[in-house]
């Protein structure tokens, strides 16, 4: 398995995460879905090592994230931030080559990290100057470039037009085709639908259904994660899920 979590807890301030027990396994795309405030964000802190269990464990492969050095984990997983910082006067491809500092060894070069990602054309240009689609964009690039066998993103469709929604989601399937175990935050149902081969849903720091898409995403457990009822579109190609009163 690429990662997964047992018996996670964690609170912070009034929020918790509550027993969390998670599979990901290896070459699948798994989403994490559920209302704001839920825990999605938070609960993928916790699988990178940027916050600490209070209970459980996070395992990469079998070994504990508490285990390991941040360049160790660096080197197997590799994280897509939905806030998008401002580095100092960087360029786009400077941005990307930054992510390679944990590198062993140079299997990919950082313009051809760049070409990957459709955004050869920016690598000159200043990061600071870039549209937020443009931005979100450089950022996979550097994903690809660390090189990590899992690829972790925040919400990496937020805000794009639908021009660089498409191709990231390309991209995304394009690096599962590679052998890359991908995990989502996703707020768009359709997406957890359309994308992932597996789903978590959570609500209120804990988890509502997980498991293969097919049997997370019913009626049901959309009703109960969301509060919310939902129908079934009938050939509406990825569009599946809709609120019952539209």
């Amino acid at each position: 398995m690429s990662l997964e979590v047992k018996r996670l807890e964690f609170s912070r301030g009034t929020f918790s995460l509550k027993g969390i027990d998670i599979t990901v396994p290896d070459g699948s795309i798994l989403g994490i879905g559920g209302q704001n405030g839920s825990g999605k964000s938070t609960l993928m802190k916790l699988l990178y090592g940027f916050y600490r269990p209070d209970v459980g464990n996070v395992y990469h492969n079998g070994i504990s994230l508490s285990e390991l050095h941040p360049r160790d984990i660096s080197r197997k997983i590799a994280v897509v931030s939905q806030e998008i910082s401002e580095p100092f006067n960087f360029t786009a491809l400077e941005v990307v080559r930054l992510s390679g500092y944990s590198k062993e060894n140079e299997s990919i070069s950082p313009h051809e990290a760049m070409e990957t990602c459709g955004i050869s054309h920016l690598a000159n240009r200043n990061f600071s100057e870039l549209s937020g689609g443009e931005k979100r964009l450089v950022l996979i690039a550097a994903a690809v470039y660390q090189d990590a066998s899992t690829i972790l993103m925040d919400e990496p469709t937020a805000f794009l037009d639908v021009d660089k929604e498409q191709k990231v989601k390309k991209i995304i399937q394009d690096l599962n085709g590679l052998g890359r175990t991908l995990v989502l935050v996703l707020h768009d149902i359709n997406l957890l639908n359309s994308l992932c081969t597996h789903v978590v849903l959570l609500r209120d720091g804990a988890i509502i259904a997980s498991g293969e898409k097919e049997e997370v995403l019913s009626l049901e457990n959309l009703e109960k994660a969301y509060t919310l009822k939902f129908r079934i579109l009938e050939d509406a190609g990825p569009y599946k899920f809709a609120p019952a009163e539209i």
